[in-house]
């Protein structure tokens, strides 16, 4: 990166280097790796890291600690979103399932403990639950973040919200508590799919499930949102179908094969 300004900001200069080179990497880079391949302190490192992710410019994968960049890229860059194989390969998938169930459909990562939206296709109804990308949900309240944390196991859980036994909540239905948050996990994993009823807001519900990589590892998740007067068992266990579907078709364009990946799931979730 270059230029003929004759004053440069070095504080700024460093902070795009480090957005320009997340950009080269696909899975993106560790805080060690960017200091050494830019040639800039560990600290200095961190606190521009701090930095671009208040400003949704870098986000951190929970599982690897691995920086990528974030949300606010994809809101600024349509040639981002076209190069980065989960926007490219989800957005049509995302698209069909919000056709098939006319219902607002999303897709999101975990990002600390919140969901960060990547992906939302509204429903064509004049009532409908809206919202929008780069947007941040509290993950244990919402359906497609239940969904996000049953790829940590309990240990990992209990460290992302650390002594926090007290939970936010939106609702008077939303999990208050740490350890139901846990054995609520523990359910999403055994069957595969998480559920929110109304428990972010009133009079809405959801159904979400995981999208995994070649390795097995959740990655994503993916959701439909309706509300709850629009839902009966026959609308639910259709959309549940359709859902799973679209998360696999996803999932298997990022390479996951579920035959290869048991054995790794299981060893990840047996801690």
């Amino acid at each position: 990166m270059s230029g003929n300004n004759k004053y440069p900001v070095k504080s700024l200069i460093k902070a795009l280097n480090i957005v320009e080179h997340l950009g080269t990497t696909e899975m993106g880079s560790s805080l060690t790796e960017i200091s050494a391949k830019l040639g800039i302190g560990k600290s200095t490192v961190h606190r521009l890291l701090a930095t671009l992710r208040d400003h949704d410019l870098v986000w951190i994968d929970p599982n690897s600690s691995r920086y990528v960049l974030g949300a606010r890229i994809l809101q600024l860059s349509e040639q981002l979103s076209r190069n980065s194989i989960l926007i490219r390969c989800g957005t049509p998938i995302v698209s069909r399932l919000a056709q098939a169930t006319d219902e607002t459909c999303n897709l999101g990562v975990l990002d600390g403990r919140n969901v960060l939206y990547l992906i939302m296709k509204q429903s064509s109804h004049p009532l409908q639950v809206s919202g929008q990308v780069g947007k941040r949900l509290l993950a244990h309240c919402t359906a497609i973040g239940k969904a996000l944390l049953s790829g940590l196991s309990r240990e990992e859980i209990m460290r992302l919200y650390g002594k926090k036994e007290n939970l936010e909540t939106r609702t008077s239905r939303s999990i208050s508590r740490l350890c139901e948050l846990c054995d609520h996990i523990d359910k999403v994993r055994k069957n595969g799919l998480a559920t929110d009823n109304e428990e972010l807001y009133p009079g809405v519900v959801c159904i979400g499930t995981p999208i995994r990589n070649r390795h097995g590892r959740i990655v994503a998740a993916i959701s439909i949102a309706f509300p709850k007067n629009r839902v009966d068992p026959e609308t639910l266990d259709n959309s549940k179908s359709l859902l799973l579907d679209c998360a696999m078709d996803i999932s298997r364009q990022l390479g996951y094969q579920p035959g290869l990946a048991v054995a790794e799931s299981v060893e990840q979730y047996a801690k």
